[in-house]
C-alpha cells in the first residue's frame, strides 16, 4: 500500500468494501459517506461497483425475503390462521411491489444522498486498453489464474485513472481487493487503502462543515433539530434588539418621526438549504435564506397647516405600533465537533445580510380622546 497523503480530490469504494459492510447503504461507516453530499471532493462510483452492487442487494433482498417468508409460514397456525386480522399484513410484507424494486429505490437513494458522482466507464476506457492489460499481464490482472475475474477491476481502474488525468485530480481507492492493491502501487493518480475508517478521516476534516450540512439538512426534515432552530432564533434576538427603523406612515396631518424602537418576533427558513461560506477547524459560517417578524413602536409628531398664520399647528403626538415581515440570507457562525451532536453545538454569532431598514406604521391620526 502506497504512502497515503494528506489530501485527495476523489474517493472510490470497490465492491468489496461495500460488501465488507453488509450493504448497509444507510447505516455505519457506508452511511458516514452522506457528508460527501455537498463536498467539493467527489464520491465515485463507476457503473460497474453500481451494477454490481445492486445485484449483491438484490440477492440480498431475495434471502432476506425468503427467510420472512419461511418464518410467517411456521407462525402461520397461530398468527395467520383464517379469518385473523393480520393476513392482510402478511399478503403486504411477502407481495408487496416494493421488494422487487427495493434495490434499486436504495442505490438510487443512496447516489442522491451522497451526492455521488456515477462514472460512465465506457466514456473512459477501451476494449482495447483493457486487452493490452490483459494480455501483457498488468495489474489489475495477474500472471495466474482466472484472469477473465478481474475484467471489472481493470475497466473500472483505467476509467478512474482516465477520469482521474483528465480533471487532474488524485483519488483515494478504498477497497479490499488485491488486485486492486497492485495496480495502484504503479499509478500516479490513484492510492489504495483496505482501511475504510482511516480512509475516511482523511476526508473528516476537510469535510466537517459538509457532513454538518448533511445532518442538519436531514434534522430538519425529521423535524429533529428544535434545539438548533432556538440557538438561531435566540441569535437573531439579540441581533435585533432595540433597532431603530425608518418610520414611514400615512396620514391627513403632517407628521415628523420622533424617534422607533423594534425586536425580534419570530423567524422560520425558507427551506432547507445551507451553504457553507467559510469554515476552519472547529467552526463554520453557514448561509441559509430566513424569513424574519419583527414588531416595532414609533412615536410620530402630528401637525396641520395654517392657512392664515402660514406655519404649522402642532395638533398633539401619538404612539403606533405595527408587525413587520422580511426575507434575507442569515450567516450563522457555528462552534462547536462538526461532526458530532446538533445539540451540543453553540451559535456565536448570527449576522442578517439584508436587515429590515424601515417599517410602514400605517394610517395614523390624533387620538381626539385627549382633547375632550
Amino acid at each position: 500500500m502506497s504512502e497515503l497523503q494528506e489530501e485527495y480530490d476523489a474517493v472510490i469504494i470497490d465492491t468489496s468494501m461495500y460488501d465488507a459492510h453488509g450493504l448497509r447503504l444507510e447505516k455505519g461507516l457506508l452511511g458516514k459517506l452522506t457528508q460527501f453530499r455537498k463536498s467539493p471532493i467527489d464520491l465515485l462510483i463507476p457503473d460497474v461497483v453500481k451494477n454490481e452492487v445492486q445485484t449483491h442487494l438484490e440477492k440480498k433482498i431475495k434471502s432476506s425475503r425468503s427467510s420472512l417468508e419461511k418464518a410467517l409460514n411456521d407462525a402461520a397456525d397461530h398468527l395467520f390462521f383464517e379469518g385473523s386480522s393480520l393476513n392482510d399484513a402478511k399478503e403486504l410484507l411477502i407481495d408487496s411491489k416494493e421488494i422487487e424494486e427495493l434495490a434499486n429505490s436504495r442505490i438510487n437513494n443512496f447516489i442522491d444522498n451522497c451526492g455521488v458522482e456515477v462514472l460512465e466507464c465506457g466514456e473512459y476506457v477501451s476494449v482495447s486498453e483493457v486487452l493490452d492489460q490483459y494480455f501483457s499481464n498488468q495489474p489489475p490482472f495477474a500472471e495466474t489464474g482466472k484472469k477473465k475475474n478481474e475484467f471489472p477491476d481493470a475497466i473500472i481502474l483505467l476509467a478512474v485513472e482516465k477520469w482521474a488525468e483528465n480533471e487532474n485530480k488524485t483519488v483515494l481507492a478504498i477497497a479490499r481487493d488485491g488486485d486492486w492493491e497492485k495496480y495502484c502501487e504503479n499509478s500516479t493518480r490513484i492510492d489504495y487503502t483496505d482501511d475504510f475508517s482511516s480512509g475516511l478521516s482523511i476526508f473528516n476534516q476537510a469535510n466537517a462543515p459538509y457532513a454538518l450540512l448533511a445532518n442538519l439538512e436531514t434534522a430538519l426534515e425529521k423535524g429533529t433539530a428544535q434545539s438548533f432552530l432556538s440557538k438561531i432564533s435566540d441569535g437573531l434576538e439579540k441581533s435585533l434588539d432595540g433597532f431603530t427603523p425608518d418610520q414611514e406612515a400615512d396620514s391627513h396631518l403632517y407628521w415628523e418621526p420622533d424617534g422607533s424602537h423594534g425586536w425580534f418576533k419570530d423567524f422560520y427558513l425558507i427551506d432547507n438549504e445551507f451553504r457553507v461560506v467559510d469554515a476552519d477547524e472547529g467552526w463554520v459560517v453557514l448561509e441559509a435564506m430566513a424569513s424574519i417578524s419583527v414588531e416595532a413602536e414609533g412615536d410620530f409628531s402630528l401637525s396641520v397647516y395654517d392657512s392664515m398664520d402660514k406655519d404649522y399647528v402642532y395638533m398633539g403626538s401619538i404612539s403606533a405600533s405595527a408587525k413587520e415581515e422580511f426575507e434575507s440570507e442569515i450567516l450563522i457562525t457555528v462552534m462547536g465537533d462538526l461532526n458530532g451532536d446538533l445539540d451540543n453545538l453553540d451559535i456565536e454569532e448570527i449576522e442578517i445580510v439584508n436587515p429590515i431598514s424601515s417599517i410602514d406604521f400605517g394610517t395614523i391620526e390624533p387620538d381626539y380622546g385627549e382633547y375632550d
